[in-house]
């Protein structure tokens, strides 16, 4: 209680200094939390159609199948792959345009038999389709992922640029933690010096500031938190009204990135107090 009770009143003994800690620590914990969040979902999605993706390749008719086959199935990229006869292809034809079941029996059947692949990285995509327009007995290739390949490419720079805006904002409410701690400990240099030579310990000593640092990151890591979930799930709602197959987090997930933040701030909170108060015990 003596702990918390004295990083309290640290913190109201210089409140702009505290309220500026706070302030950085929550629009670093929002930032973080929310594009956290789009960027979680973002790979939902990319995930949702990659399992959707199929590169369909084109026989000629004098093509050896199983040859044609047992090399695609041999690729690193390739999840499965099944042969789709000129036939099946037909009748699925036929099933999609009932109008066209009376013309099939005119004329000859002119699809051709297909092989029809399932990827396990959507990245792929389009290496797989240039190695296979270059096997023998493949006449032609088409694949729907133009989509889809946007998207892991909007995924992959936005993992990038997340990165080096988490460590920007990590590095900007480290240092401004210790700097409010650094102005705390200055304020009270001279009692610190007394208890010093009374016998204090230097984690006694450390206490009070660690618990300013964590009260201060932590409550804005839950207001960054609280305020996260509610305009996602706005956003949520919203999108999933105009695309009601879109895929979103569920509560769980909410609830474990949420806990990772609130652990950061924890970290930066007691890590910041720590490293500014044991520099001013080292002077002394």
């Amino acid at each position: 209680m003596y702990v918390v009770r004295e990083g309290l009143r640290q913190i109201l003994r210089h409140p702009t200094a505290s309220l500026a800690t706070f302030f950085t620590a929550l629009v670093s914990f929002a930032l973080l939390y929310f594009l956290g969040l789009l960027l979680w979902n973002l790979e939902r999605v990319v995930d949702a159609l990659g399992q959707e993706l199929e590169v369909a390749a084109f026989l000629a008719r004098e093509a050896d199948v199983e040859r044609v086959l047992s090399t695609i199935q041999d690729w690193p990229e390739v999840a499965s792959v099944r042969l789709q006869t000129k036939e099946e292809a037909l009748a699925q034809l036929v099933l999609d345009y009932p109008y066209l079941a009376e013309a099939k029996d005119l004329v000859e059947n002119p699809l051709p038999d297909t092989l029809r692949l399932k990827l396990k990285d959507p990245e792929a995509v389009r290496q797989v389709a240039e190695r296979l327009r270059h096997l023998p007995g493949v006449e032609g290739v088409e694949y729907g992922g133009e989509l889809t390949e946007r998207l892991v490419q909007v995924l992959a720079g936005s993992r990038l640029a997340m990165g080096v805006l988490v460590g920007l904002l990590l590095l900007n409410t480290f240092f401004s933690v210790m700097g409010s701690i650094r102005l705390s400990v200055e304020s009270r240099k001279e009692a610190l010096g007394i208890m010093l030579l009374v016998g204090a310990t230097r984690r006694f000593i450390q206490g009070p500031f660690v618990a300013e640092g964590i009260l201060l990151t932590l409550s804005a890591g839950v207001l960054a938190v609280a305020a996260g979930v509610g305009l996602y799930r706005t956003l949520a709602r919203a999108a999933q009204s105009l695309l009601p197959f879109l895929p979103v987090l569920n509560a769980q997930d909410l609830a474990r990135t949420g806990l990772l933040v609130l652990l950061l701030a924890l970290l930066l909170g007691a890590g910041g107090a720590y490293m500014a108060s044991r520099a001013h015990l080292r002077e002394e």
